[in-house]
């Protein structure tokens, strides 16, 4: 019994590593890129621009959230 439990733990675990990852898409030619500049608002309706906020940082991350039901 202790031995069965212990394969099948290990079927789920290999099953899980096996899917990891799977439905991550990776674009080479994106790779390496600049982005064109652009300006958008923020959820207080402040305006950033790519080009200004890259002064101070090294990257930006944009996120969308397609389903978060915000209504806006």
């Amino acid at each position: 019994m202790k031995q069965t439990r212990l394969i099948f733990i290990a079927l789920v675990l290999l099953a899980f590593a096996a899917c990891a990852g799977a439905d991550v898409k990776t674009d080479a030619a994106a790779s390496g890129q600049t982005a064109a500049d652009f300006t958008l608002p923020d959820q207080d309706g402040k305006m950033w621009t790519l080009a200004e906020t890259l002064k101070d940082y090294k990257a930006v991350v944009l996120a969308f959230y397609p389903k978060d039901d915000t209504g806006a």
